[in-house]
């Protein structure tokens, strides 16, 4: 194949030559993906350009034949010393087919356009213009191609090769390049190196939505990706939340058309009763604008990081846990669900797919239409304002507990001193609150009263009332402290051995000073809350 020499084209191409103009194949690969034109290639990362460039530019003519058994067997015939191109059946008696094969990436190069019907469904007109039938028409050229960068120039250049010179046109609009998966520190999977990971052995342990996961989230275009069992194991569990979070949903809303049927985003907006309930829409929307703006500049792992974190975060661990309190949610619940499923399908479509239909949702989730990224006003975040405000209240308050040494199941008292506005927003959400705080009581006060333990929360206080202390929680905290001594004794010893002081590694004495702060402060705190 000689890639300087002109020829005369078939067809009008690229927008650039018409029929019967002569020019080089190389001239039409750079055509291709040079000019920033909409009917053009646009390599992912676009840094890869350069890549396809010099190589393009240093080609040198192809010699398409091989040796190999298996392969395209090249369609030319000899007879009597004499060779000539004739029809791929029986060219008559006598004639004998070249025994080689097309090189495989020749035979890779006609992929795009010659299953689809290429050449009866291709034909071109009196004024040179491509004219196409049945699929050639519908699929060609491909929106995406997704291959690795290690074969750019073996095979996407040829695809490019192959489809404006029979064609005129690109073969396809996005060439997407991915990385190498590499072990989890960095080395090339291998047989002999024994670090290969199978997905015919994985998959039955933790899913297949799992490890399609696992080549996801952490993956950038252009860049290797690193990959271990631990972390296909961790997008499994995150996999079972997905599950158990549909399971209650579905158990809580029962028969809903809401859970039944598609409804728009402006019918939802009638079943905001609550803050949370303004708040969880706001977030859905948002996350709806981001999956789109996002999936267009094939950001795949940010999305699927942050629709996990909204997933689990937002939804599961807030949005629910108010609803258990606040009720007569269905119409809520059924709504987020039923959208956040729309929304991980592209990347966990088994688990998705199975609760849809489990759950009768009408149809099937592989054909559902994305949510509209413009089907709801993300608003002006007033309400976002609002949670985070109440968010870190709750959060303050564990924190208050655990440094306390107080085990999160138990019931206790809580006072809150705030603003004027800050008191009534607290009051209006005040029963969920107490509930995520585990708070036998949650008073709103203008100053503290009584013994209290107290921390900034934003522009509010929170303060735990101090109780008296019951044996079970002496007896707790007095074994804490003697353990704490006894490390401390320990951390002593080792750092009063000057020996081991002077020739130990900088870092080990660092870390040794570190942990008898660490264990100080412990041994303070502890004493400190069986005094008072």
């Amino acid at each position: 194949v000689r890639v300087n020499k002109p020829f005369v084209l078939r067809q009008n191409t690229l927008g650039v030559w018409k029929k019967g103009d002569r020019v080089t194949l190389k001239e039409l690969m750079i055509e291709a993906v040079q000019s920033q034109k909409a009917d053009r290639t646009q390599i992912i990362p676009e840094r890869f350009e350069k890549t396809y460039f010099h190589w393009v530019n240093n080609l040198r003519d192809w010699c398409i034949s091989r040796q190999i058994w298996f392969g395209h067997q090249i369609p030319v015939w000899q007879k009597d010393g004499e060779a000539e191109r004739v029809s791929l059946t029986s060219p008559g008696e006598g004639w004998v087919q070249d025994p080689d094969t097309l090189d495989t990436w020749f035979s890779a190069g006609m992929w795009t356009f010659s299953v689809l019907g290429w050449p009866d469904a291709a034909s071109v007109d009196a004024d040179g213009n491509l004219q196409k039938t049945g699929d050639l028409a519908l699929y060609h050229p491909t929106q995406v191609l997704e291959t690795g960068y290690d074969i750019l120039f073996f095979w996407v250049a040829r695809m490019i090769l192959m489809s404006t010179y029979a064609l005129g046109e690109v073969p396809f609009r996005d060439v997407y390049l991915h990385g190498l998966v590499r072990d989890e520190i960095g080395r090339k999977m291998s047989k002999s190196l024994g670090n290969s990971l199978d997905p015919l052995e994985l998959i039955p342990r933790y899913g297949t939505d799992a490890v399609r996961l696992s080549v996801i989230v952490g993956s950038t275009p252009g860049q290797d990706l690193k990959l271990s069992e631990a972390k296909i194991e961790g997008l499994r569990n995150f996999s079972n939340k997905l599950w158990n979070i549909s399971r209650f949903v579905i158990g809580k809303v029962g028969d809903s058309a809401w859970l039944r049927e598609d409804r728009e985003y402006a019918d939802i907006q009638g079943e905001v009763k609550t803050l949370a309930d303004a708040w969880i829409l706001e977030r859905l929307v948002e996350e709806a604008v981001y999956q789109h703006t996002r999936m267009d500049r094939y950001e795949l792992s940010s999305i699927a990081e942050r629709l996990a974190t909204f997933t689990w975060d937002v939804f599961a661990d807030w949005y629910i846990e108010i609803a258990k309190v606040e009720g007569n949610k269905e119409a809520m619940l059924a709504y987020v669900l039923r959208t956040l499923l729309k929304m991980w399908h592209p990347f966990m479509p088994f688990v998705t797919e199975a609760i849809w239909q489990e759950a009768q949702m009408g149809g099937e989730l592989m054909t559902a239409m994305l949510p509209r990224a413009d089907a709801g006003d993300t608003g002006d975040g007033r309400s976002g304002a609002l949670m985070q405000t109440l968010q870190a209240l709750v959060s303050d308050g564990r924190r208050l507990r655990a440094e306390q040494g107080i085990e999160p199941a138990k019931k206790l008292a809580y006072q809150v001193v705030a603003d004027t506005e800050r008191r009534a927003l607290i009051g209006e959400n005040s029963a969920w609150i107490a509930r995520l705080l585990q708070a036998s009581s949650l008073e709103v006060v203008e100053v503290f009263a009584g013994e209290v333990v107290a921390t900034a929360s934003g522009a509010c206080m929170i303060a735990l009332v101090q109780e008296a202390l019951g044996e079970e929680d002496r007896t707790r905290l007095a074994g804490e402290l003697a353990e704490a001594q006894r490390y401390l004794a320990d951390l002593e010893k080792r750092m009063e051995n000057q020996e081991f002081m002077t020739k130990a590694p900088e870092r080990v004495v660092q870390d040794l000073r570190q942990k008898h702060a660490d264990t100080l402060a412990k041994v303070a705190h502890l004493q400190g809350r069986l005094e008072s």
